[in-house]
């Protein structure tokens, strides 16, 4: 995946990814909000940081200095450095996911992650560095809609593949699983409740065969984990 110039097939699909996660952002950090207190918060990790623009989002929206994040394409490794450099920061890094160890132990209050758990075979270690890395009042919150009780992942996974991926089927009680197995105490809720959706279907990549589904996806498949020390 590292000698990919983007996520998707083209640079400009990459930066569309913005917009289209935009509400999906949104829900995730009035979440996190009402969660607990952000003023506390110093520094946060972002696993498949992408091109920087959620830890950009974050660390306007909360005043933060301590910016981490994991992505494992080179080109969008150097986007996020580029656009976070911008920011008045007391530390940031932006690490290939073999450099985890970098990451100091018990240095990370949030860890975010935002639909990467499908591209990861091995969740179990994923989760273990997580909790290496949390401080001991820390919290991860993890939205995955691409798992087996998704009807609409099975043709989604397909398109993945097209797209070069490697990727692999997990459930959400198996994600639980792997967290109690690493001493993390979980939780999961859908990541909307309500609000509009904004859908485009002549654009979509991931295709859905009616209004029925796609309101499906938004609030009931689309699910927030939420790991804790």
């Amino acid at each position: 995946m590292t000698d990919r110039p983007s996520f998707f097939p083209t640079v400009g699909e990459d930066q569309a990814q913005e917009v289209a996660n935009a509400t999906f952002w949104e829900s995730l950090l009035a979440i996190a909000e009402e969660d607990r207190d952000v003023r506390s918060i110093e520094s946060v990790l972002d696993v498949g940081c992408h091109n920087g623009a959620l830890l950009g989002r974050i660390a306007k929206r909360w005043n933060l200095r301590r910016l981490y994040g994991i992505e494992p394409i080179t080109s969008l490794r150097q986007a996020a450095i580029e656009r976070l450099s911008e920011l008045s920061l007391e530390t940031l890094c932006i690490l290939d996911p073999d450099r985890w160890n970098e990451v100091a132990d018990g240095s990370i209050d949030l860890v975010l992650s935002q639909e990467v758990l499908y591209l990861v075979e091995d969740v179990a270690e994923l989760f273990r560095q997580i909790a290496r890395v949390l401080v001991p009042t820390g919290v991860a919150y993890l939205t995955l809609g691409c798992h087996t009780e998704n009807p609409l992942w099975p043709r989604w996974r397909e398109v993945l593949v097209g797209m070069g991926f490697t990727v692999y089927d997990h459930a959400p009680m198996d994600i639980l699983r792997h967290a109690e197995s690493v001493g993390l105490w979980s939780a999961l809720r859908p990541l909307r409740r309500d609000g509009w959706i904004i859908h485009t279907p002549s654009a979509a990549r991931f295709p859905v065969p009616d209004v029925a589904a796609l309101m499906d996806h938004h609030y009931r498949h689309k699910l927030l984990f939420r790991l804790e020390k």
